[in-house]
Parts: C-alpha cells; sequence; structure tokens
C-alpha cells in the first residue's frame, strides 16, 4: 500500500473513533485521494461475522483507513455490495446472523429455538 495512504489512515484513526465511522473515514479519505473508489458491503470477521463496511480500493488493492476496529484489523473477507441484492433489516437476536425483509429472526429454526429461550 502507498506509503501517502498509510500516513493518512494512522493520523485519521489517532484523531478519530474507527468504530462504526467506515463510511465517514472513506469519504474523508477519498476527498484526499479522490483516485480511490468507495465501496460499499460487507466484511467477515471470523470472530464478529458478517458487517456492513465501507472501503476504498486503488483497483489492484484494498484501502481500509477504519480496519483497526475489527478484531481481524482487515485481515477478513471483503464482499462488495450488489445493488440488486436485499437490504438487511436487523440481527438475529438468537445467532446474531443478518435479517431480511423485516423478520426479527433470520429463520424458522432460531424462530423457535429464540421463542423458546424466551419462554
Amino acid at each position: 500500500m502507498k506509503k501517502e495512504y498509510l500516513d493518512w489512515m494512522n493520523k485519521w484513526n489517532l484523531e478519530n473513533d474507527p468504530y462504526g465511522n467506515c463510511a465517514e473515514a472513506t469519504l474523508e479519505m477519498q476527498g484526499a485521494f479522490p483516485e480511490l473508489k468507495r465501496i460499499r458491503g460487507h466484511y467477515y470477521c471470523v470472530i464478529w461475522g458478517e458487517r456492513m463496511h465501507w472501503w476504498l480500493t486503488d483497483g489492484d488493492e484494498i484501502v481500509d483507513p477504519t480496519c483497526g476496529q475489527f478484531p481481524t484489523k482487515g485481515n477478513g473477507v471483503y464482499k462488495p455490495w450488489n445493488e440488486g441484492d436485499p437490504e438487511p433489516t436487523g440481527k438475529c437476536p438468537n445467532c446474531g446472523e443478518l435479517c431480511y425483509d423485516g423478520r426479527y429472526c433470520c429463520s424458522e429454526k432460531c424462530d423457535k429455538e429464540y421463542a423458546a429461550y424466551c419462554g
């Protein structure tokens, strides 16, 4: 990765909290480096699972100014969003997976397990 990108990211992270601020950070970094393209998608962390996320690319590699918010520090899987994909509407209270179409749980199995847990 270019030294200028790393320097910018280090400075930004000293002045800001990266947790939950990926959209803001990528907008600011793209303003400083217009050659970077912003990508919306999901980041898969083996510890936290799937998270909605924003990052940048220079065409060859991922440039993620807020990768430090994840326990895996950007060594997970980045999956760009396909605009035709369904939007997640929440997280399953039973297993933590994403839910879609306004569902409370991600599956019938989790519906039943969570109902049994709640009594």
